[in-house]
């Protein structure tokens, strides 16, 4: 009797062992990518599912590995990605708030941003300081605006469409956002007063990871990227959703 007893705590303790080994080896095979919805990046579109997606889609693919998509409110989807170990999550735009919180390597694009407004007024830099600014939530622009001291700020968790309707009704002066977001946006409206700024900054946007725990593939998707820019792959991508190529 005592001999089944520790056969059967021996045999419990092995099957464990493997369950946990089993785990961490899907953990690893599968990916698990942290996203939100972006126009002309991440959508729900079949057809056309975004720059981002597509981007990431050949990449894992170059490497021969697996990646699960989990779409995600843009607070939550960072919150997931800074605290579950191997998550990765795009577009991810480095900042010095963010720069201690992932590990960097994966550039999949860059990206010039603007501050717009509906009344003809081009803004320069230092005069939007003054004025009232609408901005998704915990976007890299979001960050930018609290780093450079803007204090005006009107956040709003969405990408454009409700910031759209604060500057048709004078709630907010500018909305700063980047040139992907507002080209797909602003896209068919006939407004004359629609003004862009001067560029304002550029944005290396990543496929980021864990800081604490990367992918385990992560250089491998490094190596990966700059042979698709290399094959004319990451162009192709580009060009099918009529943007300039932003590397």
């Amino acid at each position: 009797m005592m001999f089944i007893r520790r056969f059967t705590r021996c045999f419990l303790i092995l099957v464990t062992l493997l369950c946990a080994n089993l785990s961490i080896a899907y953990a690893s095979d599968v990916a698990i990518v942290y996203s939100t919805p972006i126009s002309n990046v991440m959508t729900d579109d079949p057809e056309r599912p975004g720059i981002g997606v597509e981007i990431v889609t050949a990449l894992f693919k170059e490497i021969g590995h697996d990646f699960k998509l989990e779409v995600l409110p843009w607070a939550r989807a960072q919150y997931m990605a800074q605290n579950s170990p191997e998550a990765l999550i795009f577009p991810l735009s480095w900042t010095p708030t963010r720069s201690e919180k992932y590990k960097w390597g994966v550039n999949i694009f860059n990206n010039e941003t603007h501050f717009i407004s509906f009344n003809g007024k081009k803004l320069t830099k230092e005069e939007a300081k003054e004025k009232h600014i609408g901005v998704q939530l915990k976007s890299s622009w979001d960050n930018w605006l609290t780093e450079q001291g803007y204090e005006q700020v009107y956040r709003v968790p969405g990408e454009g469409s409700e910031l759209l309707k604060l500057l048709r009704n004078n709630r907010i002066d500018a909305w700063y956002t980047d040139t992907i977001i507002a080209g797909s946006v602003l896209r068919g409206l006939e407004d004359p007063g629609i003004t862009y700024s001067d560029p304002i900054q550029i944005f290396k946007t990543y496929l980021a990871t864990n800081v604490n725990s990367p992918y385990p593939y992560y250089d491998d998707l490094i190596k990966a990227l700059d042979k698709l820019r290399q094959s004319g792959k990451i162009n192709q991508i580009f060009a099918k959703y009529g943007i300039p190529p932003r590397y």
